[in-house]
């Protein structure tokens, strides 16, 4: 199945919110996805683990315990950009996601033990406009991204959900 690179990005900004994402975040794992399409398989596990609070750690660089890929990974790569070093994510393995985020940063990352480790900069960046997805893969996405759609209801209309009559204002 062929997407383009805005139906991409907006669906998976909508499934990282319908997980709790913070807005910055799940908009800089749209823009990872959409330079790398081929994630996208690799996001639907972090879409699915319950998030807990991340424990930082500066003493040597920075380490970061209970982590999640999807909401901690922006403030490691800001650090290793801003010169922080090792940076080191513990428990989490480096999938094709944590490379595409890495990327989108111009970062690069490598697996050390069950750890992700910052390892420098990446010269590559890549330019996608569309790209293949797996149909399955993009409706279990699709369905992460239906828990921020409001009910179709009375009572949600009448506490303002949808257009109405002021779609043009």
């Amino acid at each position: 199945m062929i997407v383009s690179s805005n139906e991409l990005q907006m669906l998976v900004l909508k499934a990282c919110r319908g997980v709790g994402v913070p807005m910055g975040q799940s908009q800089e794992v749209a823009v990872a996805l959409l330079e790398s399409p081929q994630a996208l398989g690799a996001l639907l596990p972090h879409l699915a683990q319950p998030m807990k609070p991340a424990k930082f750690d500066f003493s040597e660089g920075l380490t970061v315990h209970d982590a999640s890929l999807l909401r901690d990974f922006s403030a490691c790569a800001d650090a290793a950009v801003l010169g922080v070093w090792p940076v080191r994510i513990c428990g989490l393995a480096a999938c094709d996601l944590a490379h595409a985020l890495a990327r989108s940063r111009g970062l690069s990352i490598a697996a050390a033990a069950a750890d992700v480790v910052f390892t420098g900069k990446d010269a590559m960046r890549p330019e996608v406009s569309r790209g293949a997805v797996v149909p399955e893969i993009w409706q279990q996405v699709a369905r992460f991204a239906a828990l921020t759609y409001v009910p179709e209801t009375d009572a949600s209309r009448l506490g303002g959900a949808g257009a109405g009559l002021s779609d043009n204002d």
